[in-house]
């Protein structure tokens, strides 16, 4: 989410995220597939069918294999469980369980499955990846154990979330290859390299050649652009242009927050976001639809720019369209989006100027007779 100048009234955050989480910052320490609760552990499955009507089975035949996807905890719950197993057994069983799951995690082997078959962002041009991003592998997902190219294409195929930190198995699209997740394949047949860019903290896979991009520490995720053009702004719990540091105006946690116009959540959305002269953001595209019937922010309600120009405008108009007879002693009481100051003026059906700073971008708060000379008087007297 890097951030450059956009024009006069704001600054453009590109925040492609390559591969973002759907949670931004977390541990930057990669999840393994095992871990004290029981996690699933991905290993390859044997031709046999070895669970029970208990659960799992583990035997001494080397060439057996838990079921893939099953708990490791439970396997070993049901081995302490085994009443025919003597204490030295059991050791020996869970000795085994253990050596054989690490072996086949990291020993690459072949995927007999739907998943291998290579994804294309380029299908004319053989260019692997997908409609997201450029790469040459697919990653699991360490929930439902399904490979995909990105984590976006698994949102939009499965009812939950990728959990990119906990991924820790890819599958190299050139040799269809299952692996330890790393930007090269480690069969020495193959030893393709995935993507120029390789994030180990995000896990995340980017072969665009003229993309730039950076892992900011403080954000927690990948941002586009370059690290040394950049600087985290603490408060604002994002990546901003230097160029632009001294117009930027902070808010706390302003890119912590749903686009107004379309809804989607800006930290992690993989669309520019651009900071408005206020200091709060939207989507650059989302921006430039919205401005064309609208000149305030849609948070905050004040003015995108300098508005002399135009409230110069509305001004000829009102002097030029005055109001019918019997409004002539309404008064407006409002309230200015820009100074954030009360004043009155004279009532219309449709612009009031504030009295303070001359801005148009007021509301009305209610309306009331004008005071006569003499009851003006008779009040300044009291």
């Amino acid at each position: 989410m890097s951030a450059r100048s956009d024009n006069d009234v704001a600054v453009e955050i590109s925040n492609d995220q390559p591969d973002p989480v759907s949670t931004p910052p977390l541990n930057s320490t990669p999840d393994g597939d095992v871990d004290a609760q029981g996690a699933s552990i991905s290993i390859n499955q044997g031709s046999g069918d070895d669970s029970d009507a208990q659960g799992p089975s583990v035997s001494n035949n080397k060439d057996s294999i838990p079921d893939q996807g099953v708990p490791l905890q439970q396997i070993i719950r049901d081995i302490n469980r085994n009443q025919k197993l003597s204490t030295e057994e059991k050791r020996a069983e869970v000795q085994l369980l253990y050596q054989k799951s690490i072996e086949n995690l990291l020993k690459p082997q072949n995927l007999e499955t739907e998943d291998d078959q290579p994804s294309f962002h380029d299908e004319k041009n053989k260019i692997l990846g997908c409609k997201h991003y450029k790469r040459s592998c697919k990653v699991q997902c360490s929930e439902c154990l399904k490979f995909y190219t990105c984590r976006h294409c698994h949102n939009a195929a499965e009812n939950h979330q990728f959990n990119r930190r906990k991924t820790s198995v890819m599958l190299c699209m050139k040799c269809m290859t299952k692996q330890p997740i790393g930007q090269t394949c480690n069969n020495p047949e193959c030893g393709a390299k995935m993507a120029r860019y390789y994030c180990e903290h995000c896990r995340f896979f980017d072969d665009e050649k003229d993309r730039d991009i950076y892992h900011c520490i403080d954000c927690g995720i990948c941002r586009r652009g370059k690290q040394e053009d950049y600087f985290h702004c603490k408060l604002c719990g994002t990546c901003v242009n230097k160029d632009v540091r001294k117009e930027h105006k902070c808010f706390s946690g302003s890119m912590d927050a749903n686009c107004s116009v379309c809804g989607e959540y800006m930290f992690t959305s993989t669309k520019p976001v651009m900071f408005m002269p206020c200091g709060h953001c939207i989507h650059s595209k989302c921006y430039r639809k919205y401005t064309q019937h609208s000149y305030t922010c849609p948070i905050c309600r004040k003015s995108l720019g300098n508005m002399t120009s135009m409230f110069n405008r509305i001004e000829s108009h009102l002097n030029e369209h005055t109001m019918p007879p019997e409004f002539k002693d309404i008064v407006a009481n409002i309230l200015c989006n820009d100074c954030e100051k009360y004043s009155t003026a004279p009532f219309h059906f449709m612009y009031h100027k504030c009295g303070k700073c001359g801005s148009f971008n007021t509301q009305v708060l209610s309306k009331s007779k004008k005071e006569s000379e003499s009851q003006q008087t008779s009040a300044d007297e009291q």
